[in-house]
């Protein structure tokens, strides 16, 4: 086996060709104007029409746009020119290539990527390779890299043909290493490095969405398969093992069906069987025929039992020849070597439709029905996939359950072409020095927060350390420590709050909160920088902060309001001494009435001082 990934992350820039803001994860999906495109495929500059783009053009989709006005603009909507490169998101480029150690280009020239899928408004997505070469380190040695581009997010598929422009155009830096893992496991680690590397910038977006991974596997006698948007770090060494398992598996099919067959290839022949089931007991055809649909079949020779082979989890040969099926518009077909009975087929229509179709024992074949031409469409492109032996190469979209589905064939070099509205960049020295600085800054910032965490016992400062996307991120906050978290810990610390309290706060207490369905979001570093020192001047006591913080997410308040709304202010000095002498109570029946107003160590000294 072998295979390579390619790591995509979005940037913390506004977007790449225009000057509109960068949406952030929870952001996306505002919808205020809509349009409708048809897409076509172009020659690229060899003269070609790429086959992955000639293979969409043949869907005929009118894709539908919906284009909210705060993140896009005329640009996105491919009726304006792009406006030079965001110079914020090349700059965050260059501190990358620098960070693996990649060399730099000369002149940064953006290309054009043919893709009509309705992902991009203009029937392409431009890129740009500014480093070669590189690696990442991992457990099993230095992994290689082949390319770091900077390119435009595309659309965001809201169903159907229906695309979201908010994330259109936000840049996105793409890190493709050489094709080195043997195993899912040897992936997943340097994804997870890379991804981490990236993070430790600060120069990127945080949340769910922001970074995904395509896999390029291939098995000896296969073919390189390209795996798409496989969003789950977890889920990367599962989709290897389930593609392996995929491409191995359809190798034996297709040896099998070549001997069987002999060789020999068979024509597709499409036989109308809507007669045989206008009086059927299938809900499900009888519905669509009502609908004024159409029932078609094929014979597949020499096939029987070859559909029903497992080929991944919960997918047989014949779900691959489905998806094709349901690129053009079905919802998929039925087959033989299913129990069409359980349908609601009777044993009799399988008779009339095996002899309408002469199919013999050793034959299968295939049921479609909707639309008479989208029928005999998805037939075709079934009978294209059942005469490919072998692994095809192919696109395909990650399941959420590991396994994956085919999209459209593998696009090749044809989909290239210069593009014509933007000149070359000169990356020049100071541009390269500048980028060579702030990495510099970033590594003396992560010096210093290794030394506070340091202070921590190793199972809080690992927590600390994992602690990711449970605040906002404020650009003024400083000091300009990226991850926010961390970056408050060090404040916190550094204004004189004791380190395992700044920790378990940052960790525990949010978590805890978010189980509860609270939105810890509401605070940001500034915020939550406000909490604590308000907890050094004395403001509240420990046991009070899960409930302040619950309060200024939940009321949008300021910690002072907070504390003042829930009483909670701490009682401490001479109005403690006077709280003991007027209630008459002992140490654990204060403390259990002013648990959250009392400090326990204050009052245990105001106790010991008394006797």
């Amino acid at each position: 086996m072998k295979c390579g990934i390619e790591i995509h992350q979005r940037i913390a820039a506004g977007k790449l060709f225009c000057r509109c803001p960068s949406p952030s994860a929870d952001e996306m999906g505002q919808k205020e104007v809509s349009f409708t495109r048809k897409l076509h495929a172009v020659r690229s500059e060899l003269d070609e029409v790429d086959r992955a783009a000639l293979f969409e053009e043949m869907r005929q989709r009118n894709i539908v746009y919906k284009a909210p006005t705060r993140y896009s603009c005329l640009v996105e909507a491919d009726e304006e020119p792009p406006a030079s490169i965001n110079p914020h998101a090349l700059h965050a480029a260059l501190v990358f290539c620098h960070l693996f150690g990649s060399r730099i280009v000369d002149e940064l020239h953006v290309m054009r990527k043919i893709v009509i899928d309705g992902s991009n408004t203009s029937g392409f997505q431009r890129t740009a390779v500014v480093g070669i070469g590189g690696s990442v380190s991992t457990s099993f040695g230095k992994v290689g890299i082949q390319t770091i581009c900077i390119e435009e997010e595309s659309a965001g598929i809201v169903q159907g043909n229906e695309f979201d422009l908010s994330r259109l155009g936000i840049p996105l830096v793409e890190i493709s290493t050489e094709p080195v893992f043997e195993s899912g496991k040897q992936a997943e680690e340097a994804a997870l490095q890379i991804g981490t590397l990236l993070r430790k910038t600060g120069l990127v977006q945080r949340g769910i969405g922001t970074i995904r991974q395509d896999l390029n596997i291939s098995v000896p006698g296969g073919a390189r398969v390209e795996i798409k948007g496989v969003q789950e770090l977890s889920l990367i060494a599962t989709t290897i093992e389930i593609e392996v398992q995929r491409q191995s598996a359809l190798i034996e099919i297709s040896k099998e069906a070549k001997e069987r067959l002999n060789d020999k290839q068979f024509q597709p022949i499409f036989v109308d069987l809507t007669d045989i089931f206008s009086q059927t007991g299938s809900q499900m055809i009888s519905k669509a025929i009502g609908s004024g649909a159409k029932v078609f079949g094929m014979k597949l020779p020499m096939h029987a039992g070859l559909l029903g082979k497992q080929i991944a989890p919960g997918r047989r040969y014949g779900t691959e020849l489905a998806d094709y099926a349901r690129l053009k518009g079905l919802r998929g077909l039925l087959h033989s070597d299913e129990d069409l009975l359980s349908y609601g087929v009777s044993e009799d229509e399988l008779l009339e439709v095996k002899a309408a179709l002469s199919v013999s024992q050793k034959d299968a074949f295939v049921l479609c029905f909707g639309d008479q031409q989208k029928v005999k469409d998805a037939l075709f492109q079934v009978w294209k996939r059942a005469t490919v032996f072998g692994v095809p190469e192919e696109t395909r979209k990650a399941n959420p359950d590991g396994t994956s589905s085919f999209m459209r064939p593998l696009p090749g070099k044809a989909r290239m072409y210069p593009e014509t509205d933007l000149p070359p960049i000169i990356i020049s020295p100071e541009m390269l020095q500048q980028a060579k600085e702030a990495l510099l800054k970033l590594e003396e910032a992560q010096k210093e927060i290794d030394s506070l965490i340091s202070l921590l016992n190793p199972e809080l400062a690992a927590q600390l350390r994992q602690q990711k996307d449970t605040i906002s991120h404020n650009p003024s906050f400083e000091p300009k420590i990226p991850q926010p978290e961390l970056a408050v810990f060090a404040f916190a610390v550094q204004n004189g709050v004791e380190p395992s309290f700044a920790a378990s706060t940052i960790t525990n207490t949010l978590q805890s909160l978010k189980r509860e369905g609270v939105n810890t979001k509401e605070l940001d570093e500034e915020k939550l920088a406000s909490f604590f020192l308000a907890f050094k001047e004395g403001l509240f006591v420990k046991a009070a902060a899960a409930d302040i913080l619950r309060h200024m997410c939940n009321k949008k308040t300021t910690v002072k309001q907070a504390v003042e709304q829930l009483g909670l202010r701490k009682i401490t000095g001479e109005q403690l001494a006077n709280l003991v002498k007027k209630e008459g109570l002992g140490f654990a029946q204060l403390m259990q009435k002013y648990r959250l107003r009392v400090d326990a160590a204050e009052l245990q000294k105001l106790f010991s001082n008394s006797k």
